[in-house]
């Protein structure tokens, strides 16, 4: 379903809106934001892994191999 012009120029000037004031947000919270520890990267590398061999499990349990 091909969308009419006006609808997607209206939906490009919101995002753009939303993208202008996010980025001064986005910058103090770079700046002023807890930094993260060496542990706490590896907690997430672990977790993120986690996720990844599950959904791989079940992608392998759904197609039979």
């Amino acid at each position: 379903m091909d969308l009419p012009m006006w609808m997607k120029i209206s939906w490009a000037v919101i995002l753009g809106f939303m993208i202008f004031r996010m980025l001064p947000v986005a910058k103090h919270w770079l700046e002023n934001g807890p930094k993260g520890t060496s542990k706490d990267w590896i907690t997430t590398a672990m977790l993120l892994g986690g996720v990844i061999l599950f959904v791989i499990t079940l992608i392998m349990l759904v197609r039979g191999t």
